[in-house]
């Protein structure tokens, strides 16, 4: 599924595609303890992209919080994590 497929899809069913066929990578953290997990999703052509996952509110409902192929937001985890071949 490329980014924009996944994009397109609710977020149930991203959040299911992101755990079935997504690589957990690192989790960092934010205020009040919430964790955020990254995920990268191979495609067969190209790199494939980055989706981070975490809690949306006091209820603790797990979401797909944003969906990227930059290397930016990355910083956020490069002390944890060893990027997929073709990312460095």
């Amino acid at each position: 599924m490329t980014l924009n497929d996944f994009r397109q899809c609710s977020p149930f069913v991203q959040l299911y595609f992101v755990l079935k066929y997504g690589t957990y990578l690192a989790q960092r953290w934010e205020a009040d303890d919430e964790g955020v997990s990254l995920y990268h999703v191979a495609e067969s052509k190209g790199r494939g992209y980055f989706v981070e996952v975490g809690a949306a509110d006091e209820q603790g409902l797990v979401i797909v919080l944003r969906s990227f192929v930059s290397s930016v937001p990355l910083e956020d985890y490069s002390y944890w994590i060893k990027l997929p071949e073709g990312w460095a």
